[in-house]
């Protein structure tokens, strides 16, 4: 469970990156915007990073109730 979540999370990054790294790419002088990307990429991030975080969270609780 903990590695489907941690997989969702990494690959919503990765795709946050790869839409603000097109974002900065995009050539205002075409009539080019990147504000649609760059959202959607600080969008993704927020989701990931927050699948990560609760991934991470999660796997720590669960270890450490096993210890006991």
């Amino acid at each position: 469970m903990f590695r489907g979540v941690w997989a969702v999370g990494a690959l919503a990054v990765i795709t946050s990156v790869l839409l603000i790294i097109g974002a900065f790419a995009a050539n205002p002088r075409a009539g080019e915007s990147g504000q649609p990307a760059a959202l959607l990429g600080l969008i993704a991030l927020c989701f990931g990073g927050t699948l990560l975080t609760v991934g991470t969270l999660a796997r720590f609780v669960v270890t450490k109730s096993k210890r006991r």
